[in-house]
């Protein structure tokens, strides 16, 4: 006897509530790659894919390098992992490779001879009105992963 189908199970659900989640955690970076390239706290796209807590570290994260009169440019490589919480709400683990991801001077000379570092990445992205956003971020230090 032919097995009923399922037009959707609890599990697809939450692989696309995670993949939705992760989709606006990359996206979220990526925009701050494009407001690092300038150190812009009020890059347009910063607030895109980041809300809360989360957009006022990136914000503060733009101030500083801002005050120090550098800016940021390169590649960072994420490997996230999500976790599905509450309906609406997905944690996400990662540790964010930033070894080439510097620091440069206005005049384009490097800031320092340190290289990047591996960061260990907790944040949660919650959907609300039907867009996902980093609203909790947290960066730990150079070396955590």
């Amino acid at each position: 006897m032919p097995q009923p189908v399922s037009s959707s199970s609890s599990h697809d659900v939450e692989d696309q509530r995670q993949v939705k989640a992760l989709i606006a955690y990359r996206a979220m970076w990526n925009d701050l790659v494009a407001a690092a390239a300038t150190s812009d706290p009020k890059h347009p796209r910063l607030d895109d894919h980041a809300a809360g807590g989360a957009l006022e570290l990136l914000r503060y994260m733009m101030k500083q390098d801002r005050n120090k009169g550098v800016v940021t440019k390169g590649q960072l490589r994420l490997a996230p992992v999500g976790k599905n919480g509450e309906a609406s709400k997905v944690s996400v683990r990662d540790c964010v490779d930033g070894a080439d991801w510097l620091h440069f001077k206005r005049d384009g000379r490097l800031e320092d001879k340190m290289p990047g570092g591996h960061h260990r990445v907790n944040a949660t992205a919650i959907e609300r009105g039907g867009a996902w956003r980093v609203e909790h971020l947290y960066i730990d230090e150079v070396g955590t992963c």
